[in-house]
């Protein structure tokens, strides 16, 4: 079974040991076509990956980088067809056999199109690798001044009894593993720039007839502190870099608050399958009000979504 792998790195010392640890930890590595976004001002090696027929590297001066989801957008340019597609960030370790327990994980969720999706548990890169941590799920934090929602994780309650994934609400950036159709049905918007990235992936794949889930197993870890370490945003706060990373901000933010409230289907809007209202039931969040249920707050696991937009009206929470 073929996975395309998706990485996205800006000036990360991190890159190659993820991509090596990608390749060294699957059973099937040969079936792996790993794409990059090297964004890099020349300070890095990447000769330890550079020749792999399995690796391709798209060089990129990091000073016209347009931020992360750009940087997505032009690895799926370099899409071809596969049976299964993952995306990481260029900092992530992975657990053995990833690659057939990623497959068995999604086939056990019985769904169609199922994605497995979520926040892995940490690593650093500077202290020794244990192996520890937990599988998590995304549960509702905030709203945005904007009106975008943000994020927290907790654990999945009694994972280890668990025989199948946690159906998830939202999905996560930085580990998404999902059927290869997703690159061509749920192409990435290369507008946006931070805020917003997941829960337009989260509804625009709902809607394109995604089910969502949460692995109940650690299949990897990813590197959250990175303290000191070159952002994109710290290197384009001048007009010498390009348009403002904040002018870029802004106005995503704005795209997808009007996404969200508004919703038109189109190659970078909502799919045919199911609507965003629909989703609206199923996640149980009101983009128009901004509101959401006490059971995504908490994160407790959402039923199978209904094919019907005739929704309950379940207990709201302004925050």
């Amino acid at each position: 079974m073929t996975i395309f792998v998706s990485v996205a790195a800006y000036r990360d010392p991190e890159l190659v040991p993820t991509v090596l640890d990608c390749l060294a930890k699957a059973k099937h590595p040969d079936d792996l076509r790993i794409v990059v976004n090297w964004q890099h001002l020349g300070d890095e090696d990447v000769s330890a990956v550079r020749d792999d027929p399995r690796v391709e590297i798209l060089d990129v001066d990091a000073r016209q980088s347009q931020g992360a989801c750009w940087a997505r957008a032009e690895v799926l340019r370099h899409y071809r067809p596969a049976d299964w597609f993952l995306q990481v960030d260029s900092h992530t370790r992975f657990a053995p056999d990833w690659d057939v327990r990623c497959i068995a994980a999604a086939r056990a969720t019985g769904a169609a199109k199922p994605i497995l999706s979520g926040y892995p548990p940490m690593y650093e890169p500077d202290t020794e690798f244990t192996g520890a941590g937990e599988p998590t799920r995304i549960i509702m934090k905030d709203w945005t001044d904007d009106g975008v929602p943000t994020f927290n994780q907790t654990v999945v309650p009694d994972w280890q009894a668990r025989d199948r994934p946690f159906r998830a609400r939202f999905l996560a950036a930085g580990f998404l593993f999902a059927p290869g159709t997703f690159p061509l049905e749920v192409p990435y918007d290369p507008t946006i720039y931070f805020h917003g990235e997941e829960i337009t992936l989260s509804v625009r794949a709902f809607t394109w007839g995604y089910d969502l889930f949460h692995p109940v197993e650690v299949l990897g870890w990813h590197f959250y502190i990175r303290q000191d370490r070159p952002r994109h945003w710290d290197d384009h706060g001048d007009s010498e870099t390009g348009r403002h990373w904040f002018a870029r901000e802004r106005a995503s933010r704005r795209r997808v608050a009007n996404m969200l409230r508004y919703p038109a289907t189109g190659r970078l809007g909502m799919g045919p399958v199911r609507t965003v209202a629909q989703y609206s039931e199923y996640a149980g969040v009101d983009f128009l009000n901004r509101t959401a249920t006490v059971d995504a707050l908490e994160g407790a696991e959402p039923p199978a979504p209904r094919e019907s937009a005739q929704a309950h009206q379940p207990e709201l929470v302004h925050l």
